[in-house]
């Protein structure tokens, strides 16, 4: 007992000794750089200005086609809704896909149609499966003075999603990126057989 009792008091002089030997942490060394600090501050949009969103997306829809609609989920950084709307018509599929969108672009920190350029293809797609990404265009984040305040999904527009959010972003927030082109996916399969000349 007695010899079991010197170990343990040999065990914690040598554990705080080199505990003693260790300098303090500085903040600087252990901590995000100033840059990836003033991104990731959290400033969350507001109700009044998701809303304006939603309006402006809708307006857009309505201009297309004045039976048209759309559905407009606004995330804040969180991913919970911040605001979502749907006029008549919609169906339940609208919301969900503009909800998918709307994370996927809060998730990725870029417009739903540069993953779907990246991954879009069913390989590409099929081997992130178990990440659960949704792969639509539609989705944008939203950015203002260099910082991520949450992300816009459209669902069931008339003048299509991705054009819906991007002019109600334009309208609302200001001058945006254009629109990422679509690049078509590099089909699976085997490759095609040689032309003969």
């Amino acid at each position: 007992m007695r010899q079991l009792a010197v170990g343990i008091s040999l065990l914690v002089l040598v554990a705080s000794s080199a505990a003693a030997q260790t300098p303090p942490a500085k903040l600087a060394g252990v901590t995000m750089s100033a840059d990836a600090t003033r991104r990731a501050h959290l400033q969350e949009i507001n109700l009044d200005t998701a809303r304006k969103l939603a309006d402006a997306c809708v307006a857009f829809s309505r201009a297309a086609n004045p039976n048209g609609g759309a559905t407009v989920v606004v995330v804040g950084p969180s991913g919970n809704i911040v605001y979502a709307a749907r006029t008549d018509g919609q169906i339940p599929n609208n919301f969900d896909s503009a909800f998918e969108k709307a994370k996927m672009a809060l998730y990725m920190r870029a417009p739903t149609r540069s993953m779907v350029n990246r991954w879009g293809s069913p390989e590409a797609a099929l081997a992130r499966a178990p990440l659960n990404l949704y792969l639509v265009e539609g989705g944008y984040p939203i950015i203002v003075e260099d910082m991520m305040i949450g992300a816009l999904g459209v669902g069931g527009s008339s003048g299509g999603d991705e054009e819906c959010g991007h002019a109600a972003l334009q309208k609302v927030i200001g001058p945006q990126p254009a629109i990422v082109p679509p690049v078509r996916p590099t089909p699976v399969g085997p490759a095609a057989p040689p032309q003969a000349r």
